[in-house]
């Protein structure tokens, strides 16, 4: 979610954008990894409705934060893809969600050095599930307060914890907790934190656990 990617192919390519978001040429996924060219991805908050956001543990094959905790779905915009329709499209890939109503809540810029450079669309939707896990992009997915994921911030994607907390912003949401920062960049260390009994029909991977 955040900047969720699928496995890089040297045949798919994207827009490269300028500090004004605007394009100024295309590249292969590899060489805008490689480069840390800057580029446009999409994030979205899936809710229930109910102050719950489905959290997902990228899977250990993924290039960019490999078994890390996101916030949100998403991923790099294609070249030439109109972005609302990126944002439909991984979402229904990713978690098999389709046909429900797409809020739009504009644009944001994210960098971290060595990393990314991206320029992301945020948007959300509600949905209750069942979830349908894309097995290249995730391991398992599970519902998360706002409280749960700034206590558990250092394990999540930082660009995806600026997406929700943008969105959290511009929703108009009440605060919760401290602000959604990641001071320190650790991997995940331990992938078999107990669930909270509450969020028992939350779909999940039988292979890990968030």
């Amino acid at each position: 979610m955040s900047e969720q990617e699928q496995n890089i192919s040297t045949d798919e390519w994207v827009d490269i954008v300028n500090e004004d978001n605007e394009v100024i040429a295309q590249a292969s996924r590899q060489q805008m990894r490689a480069q840390v060219l800057r580029h446009r991805a999409s994030y979205i908050v899936v809710h229930d409705g109910m102050g719950n956001i489905l959290v997902q543990r990228r899977t250990e094959t993924k290039d960019f934060y490999p078994g890390w905790l996101d916030a949100t779905a998403g991923g790099v915009v294609q070249s030439g893809e109109n972005i609302l329709d990126s944002a439909r499209r991984e979402a229904e890939e990713e978690l098999g969600i389709a046909g429900v109503p797409f809020a739009e809540h504009g644009q944001f810029y994210f960098e971290e050095e060595n990393k990314c450079r991206v320029w992301g669309a945020l948007f959300s939707c509600v949905s209750h599930g069942p979830f349908a896990l894309q097995e290249e992009e995730i391991d398992a997915v599970r519902w998360m307060t706002p409280e749960e994921i700034t206590a558990r911030c250092d394990e999540f994607t930082p660009d995806s914890l600026k997406a929700l907390s943008l969105w959290m912003t511009r929703n108009n949401e009440k605060e919760h907790g401290k602000p959604l920062t990641r001071e320190a960049a650790a991997p995940v260390a331990d992938a078999s934190v107990s669930e909270d009994p509450k969020n028992d029909a939350v779909v999940s991977s039988p292979k890990d656990a968030i």
